[in-house]
């Protein structure tokens, strides 16, 4: 397999949130990998791996062009990437509900519709609310 995809599962698959921004994930492998990938590239090659990751993106499809404004420009062009693999286990220090938090998250994005407004919007807002609680953890147990 291509050691562009190796590394970016092993990153997904290592960090404490269930899914990566692609500009996340970009940045972490292109230190790691190849210092000129792009994210153009980077995602053509988790796209032609897809029994290992899956791509979602929340402000794709027709009402893209309703929502987008010039501050939402950058944010609508973030798509997410999801280790579909199981993870080899717990990130180093995280809590027990941190860690069925990130599975649930990564184990809902499995089934979601890629092609549903709907779906991937609920899945989008299920992964920022993972965000949150898991900061509060953090800050709860320092």
């Amino acid at each position: 397999m291509d050691p562009i995809a190796l590394c970016a599962e092993r990153t997904l698959r290592q960090s404490e949130h269930p899914a990566l921004k692609l500009s996340e994930l970009l940045k972490s492998v292109s230190e790691g990998v190849d210092r000129t990938l792009d994210a153009r590239r980077l995602r053509a090659i988790l796209e032609a791996h897809p029994e290992r990751f899956r791509i979602l993106e929340p402000w794709k499809g027709p009402w893209r062009g309703t929502f987008e404004s010039a501050a939402t420009a950058g944010v609508a062009a973030e798509a997410w990437v999801i280790a579909v693999t199981d993870p080899d286990g717990p990130p180093a220090g995280a809590a027990q509900a941190a860690v069925r938090l990130r599975e649930s998250v990564r184990w809902l994005a499995r089934g979601v519709d890629a092609r549903s407004p709907g779906d991937v919007s609920r899945w989008y807002a299920i992964a920022m609310s993972e965000r949150a609680v898991r900061t509060a953890l953090a800050r709860r147990a320092a």
